[in-house]
């Protein structure tokens, strides 16, 4: 297996960057009117026109309102970090955002189950995450990565899996091989781990880093 090198340079966090505030009059979608859904297809978000750079694949979202809106279910229908159509439930706020548990590749329609009253707003945080990497589960040592030129302020995680890669993303067993880290190294995978990813668990604007993994 050829290394792969992937570079994480994420954009600042932008509250209201997917949807501006808005209500509505009863159960209907969201306008996909924020700043980052007007670099590309009108009307979506999509992570790859919004400038995070191409090592980056998905992004948790967050949906905040001025008022409360908790009897409000929206449905967010996109693409997860790995490409795989998805659609996740949230419940509305009272006055604190709620976040997605989804990684966002793309968005192409937020549903609310009934009239939203007080202006609500979505956009991306400061959680983000690699697509899947496989790597080879034959390889007589721990595959190895690393994390390197590292700026700014970030914490985050190095994840493996022992998961079959044939099967649906969605049922992948995720286990943290490296935690809060916020600063370069280099590790050893498990023995015999299928896949890695990193995700972000917070940075802070201007936070970068390369990822590498290293296999047989």
């Amino acid at each position: 297996m050829r290394p792969k090198y992937l570079d994480i340079d994420p954009i600042d966090v932008d509250p209201n960057g997917i949807a501006e505030n808005q209500t509505t009059g009863g159960a209907a979608n969201l306008s996909l009117d924020g700043a980052l859904c007007d670099l590309g297809t009108a009307g979506t978000f999509d992570i790859s026109d919004a400038g995070y750079s191409s090592g980056i694949s998905g992004v948790r979202i967050a949906i905040d309102s001025a008022g409360d809106i908790n009897t409000i279910t929206f449905t967010v229908t996109g693409t997860d970090e790995n490409g795989v159509a998805v659609t996740e439930n949230i419940t509305g706020v009272t006055t604190t955002a709620v976040e997605s548990t989804t990684y966002f590749k793309t968005i192409s329609q937020i549903a609310a189950d009934g009239a939203v009253t007080s202006n609500v707003f979505v956009g991306p945080v400061d959680e983000i995450i690699t697509r899947t990497i496989p790597i080879n589960r034959h390889d007589t040592e721990g595959c190895t990565v690393a994390v390197t030129g590292l700026v700014g302020t970030c914490q985050f995680d190095i994840d493996e899996t022992f998961s079959d890669m044939r099967t649906a993303h969605s049922t992948h067993q995720w286990i943290v091989n490296q935690s809060n880290k916020t600063a370069d190294q280099a590790t050893n995978l498990t023995l015999n781990a299928t896949a890695t990813r990193l995700k972000f668990d917070s940075y802070s604007s201007g936070a970068e880093l390369q990822f590498a993994v290293l296999s047989d």
